[in-house]
């Protein structure tokens, strides 16, 4: 397609680095317009934003390094190993960025005595929405394209990164659909939902992705890391929506009070030291009347 959109002596613009800045720009006004309409705290990320970049890059590129390690090191040599310094060949892996960010996004807000729950039902739209546009840099630049399909909406990729001449699935702009309608979605959630439900948003968010992803998957015709001939991608999809699909089972089945925290401090409490125990919804309702009793 067009993975240059113009040069202009020694400068060159790549369509995908450039639609991955469009993504970032629109997701950061989201997500600041979304944190001013549910009064959340701004200051977890603004004051770790360079760690949390920084751990989010480095996983992002060593899990890539880790699944395409024979592109790295078809042949031992010193000078191998300064490639993997070389992030400009797009080299970066979306699964282990995601697990970066959850994980120091979890840290810092426990840190910061801030809900990681709320945040993460603001952050979930405005990342979707980010994601929108990073889909249509990838099928501008040619990567993350699918199989063939004699269907009539296949098309041909006229680029070196993909290895079909016949017409195949235009995988990047089925994931840009339908990441298009689940940020829609989780936004008129978070609209009706006004923070009753901590977690409820990313949880739905998660659940909706994964299972998309997973099916589109099936259509993939770029080449990755594969166990006994699945996907992995599609396996980490699988394992994601059950995880999700659990976080959500709990939350309507747990009988501490309704609480959509208890099960995940349960789990958490020993990685994470001093989290808070929150009061579960149902028992600081209870709580009230007493409390006017006794003024």
């Amino acid at each position: 397609m067009y993975p240059i959109l113009f040069e202009l002596g020694p400068i060159t613009i790549f369509s995908k680095w450039l639609f991955i800045a469009l993504g970032f720009v629109a997701a950061s006004f989201l997500f600041v317009h979304l944190s001013k309409r549910n009064r959340i705290q701004l200051n977890v990320l603004t004051e770790h934003s360079f760690p949390i970049f920084f751990w989010t890059l480095a996983v992002s590129r060593i899990t890539f390094v880790v699944m395409h390690w024979d592109l790295f090191f078809y042949q031992f040599h010193f000078r191998n190993i300064f490639k993997l310094l070389e992030i400009w060949d797009k080299g970066f892996s979306f699964w282990g960025a995601i697990a970066a960010w959850f994980i120091s996004i979890w840290y810092f807000s426990r840190k910061a005595d801030e809900s990681p729950l709320r945040l993460l039902d603001v952050m979930t739209p405005s990342i979707l929405l980010g994601m929108v546009l990073g889909n249509l840099g990838a099928f501008l630049d040619g990567i993350n394209y699918g199989s063939t399909t004699n269907l009539p909406w296949g098309m041909v990729f006229h680029s070196a990164n993909v290895k079909y001449i016949a017409p195949i699935h235009p995988t990047q702009l089925y994931a840009a659909l339908y990441t298009l309608i689940l940020a829609w979605v989780t936004i008129q959630i978070l609209k009706r939902n006004r923070g009753r439900l901590q977690g409820f948003i990313f949880e739905i968010g998660i659940f909706g992705f994964s299972v998309l992803k997973f099916f589109e998957e099936f259509f993939r015709g770029d080449e990755t890391f594969e166990i006994l001939s699945i996907r992995v991608p599609q396996i980490l999809a699988l394992v994601a929506a059950i995880a999700s699909a659990y976080a959500i089972y709990i939350r309507y089945t747990n009988k501490k009070g309704g609480d959509p925290d208890f099960v995940l401090q349960k789990f958490t409490k020993k990685i994470f030291k001093g989290s808070t125990k929150l009061n579960p919804p149902e028992t600081a309702e209870k709580m009230i009347p007493l409390q006017n009793q006794a003024m």
